[in-house]
């Protein structure tokens, strides 16, 4: 088998994982933008909030996203589209874990909007 071949066959399996990584990390950034409605009336009677204030929680994710997208774009053709992915993933999973934690809406608020500059990162440079 010539060495060409061998080096593409034994990437295949790296392929895969990469590929798998992207698919996942594109499913959470779509999900996680709706999954918080269903849950935000429990929020909203945790943090003893209105309806008002507590519909930044979900605002807050879609404004970052839609507004960093273009900007991250850029980044990713200027640092490299990996380098983006990458960073866009870990800001993503932190800001998951602190709004997982978070005591009170305007911590929930402010790690959302964390979260949606993440999944720019992401959404934007995963294709």
């Amino acid at each position: 088998m010539s060495e060409p071949m061998q080096s593409f066959e034994s990437a295949v399996p790296h392929l895969r994982l990469v590929f798998l990584l992207v698919i996942a990390a594109f499913f959470m950034d779509i999900i996680d933008a709706s999954i918080v409605t269903v849950a935000l009336p429990s929020i909203r009677n945790e943090f003893g909030s209105s309806i008002a204030d507590s519909q930044w929680i979900y605002g807050a994710y879609a404004i970052t996203l839609a507004g960093f997208l273009l900007l991250m774009g850029r980044a990713g053709d200027i640092y490299g589209q990996k380098k983006i992915f990458i960073s866009g993933l870990g800001i993503f999973t932190i800001a998951s874990f602190t709004g997982g934690i978070a005591t009170s809406l305007l911590f929930l608020v402010i790690s959302r909007s964390i979260q949606g500059i993440g999944a720019a990162m992401t959404t934007v440079t995963a294709f």
